[in-house]
């Protein structure tokens, strides 16, 4: 069982940040609502503005003035607005249902999708992937078993859901209370689409800070804390509705001696998280710089190394190097594509030790992430799944000093 830590939330001039301590007090996951309100996840009423049949995709404008990118799938069917419309493709001026997938980067549009999910804190309710599917962390076979077959009693046909990793320790009926809330949801959401005009915001997601708390591991959360009455709030809202049987986690931090900030070091924990560069405890450092179409993260040994010891050395720094990595890019949020130079080892058995560690540390992250492979030249691919966007695009780290 993992060991319970505390999840803290609190407001730094016009962001509220949740950092995610273990039990020794150090930080493993910052999350931030940043002072604009994000669109991910959101789901609106969409015009079609343009179709690009060579590239299979079209644009939606599905808010005044915003337009997203919309990828076309057989599979997933428009969820066209006028129900009573004849069959035939997507068509320029139709009204249709998308949810915002991906927000904006840089110049490139927000994408948007069909695919309406909804995500909860035991299951993915997905309106693409009929019936029950598993997280691959899931290994019991007598609970897979157990889930499907009274699944089944409940003749789900038109959308399905996907079993998370935090529901190996929670109990059958809080998994399935979470089905059919989020059935009831998407019943909700599919009457609406009838009645809203477009542009119409047809469900509006979580903010960060509360899937903060309802994407922690079921045994890795043992306190909520708070200083901030209006997210105590809110918070207390959702957890009645939502989380039940943790609404006792739930703490409101009320001390005029020390601030919550102080007691954890809150702004010097964030302000490590933006810094460029990590030290290791061996005098090694990592440069953490992230890039438009990757994040490069250099190992350095940091100190004179001897020759006659040089590939030991090596080994160490780079092993304590692919620990910290893990943590850091948990922390940070950093996803997609993540290369990493590691000090040149030319011990084939230290390489193939190094890699057998590094896919162990990286997978205690509750995101996805894989290990591709390590080239002749110590360069290591790394991908991650992007749940939400990394902590850097989030933050200006000059709010820091204010």
């Amino acid at each position: 069982m993992k060991k319970q830590g505390k999840l803290v939330i609190t407001k730094i001039h016009n962001y509220i940040f949740s950092l995610l301590y273990d039990t020794d007090n150090r930080v493993l996951q910052i999350n931030c609502d940043g002072s604009k309100d994000t669109i991910l996840n959101n789901i609106y009423i969409g015009k079609v503005t343009n179709i690009l049949p060579n590239i299979n995709a079209a644009f939606v404008e599905f808010a005044k003035g915003q337009t997203g990118y919309y990828p076309i799938d057989e599979k997933v069917e428009p969820l066209y607005v006028n129900l009573e419309r004849a069959d035939g493709p997507l068509r320029v001026g139709e009204d249709i249902v998308v949810q915002v997938v991906k927000e904006s980067v840089g110049n490139k549009e927000p994408v948007v999708s069909g695919n309406i999910n909804f995500v909860g804190k035991y299951v993915v309710f997905s309106l693409k992937n009929r019936g029950i599917s598993f997280s691959n962390r899931i290994k019991w076979p007598e609970l897979k078993e157990a889930i499907t077959e009274r699944y089944e009693k409940l003749n789900y046909k038109n959308f399905g859901f996907i079993i998370r990793t935090n529901a190996m320790h929670a109990p059958i009926d809080s998994i399935f209370e979470e089905i059919e809330f989020f059935s009831r949801v998407w019943l909700a959401v599919s009457d609406l689409r009838i009645y809203r005009k477009c542009y119409s915001m047809i469900y509006q997601a979580p903010k960060s800070y509360i899937t903060s708390i309802r994407d922690g591991y079921h045994n890795e959360v043992a306190q909520i804390i708070t200083d901030d009455e209006v997210i105590y709030e809110e918070i207390s809202e959702y957890l009645e509705v939502y989380q039940s049987e943790d609404t006792n986690k739930l703490k409101f931090y009320d001390n005029s001696v020390t601030s919550l900030q102080t007691l954890y070091n809150v702004r010097r924990d964030i302000e490590d998280a933006l810094s460029e560069k990590v030290w290791l405890k061996s005098g090694g450092y990592l440069v953490i710089q992230p890039t438009e179409a990757f994040v490069s993260i250099d190992v350095n040994s940091g100190k004179y190394v001897s020759k006659k010891d040089a590939q030991k050395e090596y080994f160490k720094v780079n092993l304590e190097a692919a620990e910290e990595i893990a943590h850091q890019i948990r922390l940070r949020n950093l996803s997609g594509i993540i290369i990493v130079d590691f000090i040149n080892m030319q011990v084939k058995e230290n390489q193939e030790k190094l890699m057998k560690a590094f896919e162990e540390f990286v997978a205690e992250d509750p995101i996805k992430t894989s290990i591709v492979d390590m080239t002749k030249l110590n360069l290591v691919e790394i991908t991650r799944k992007k749940a939400r966007r990394p902590l850097y695009e989030l933050v200006d780290k000059s709010i820091l000093l204010k």
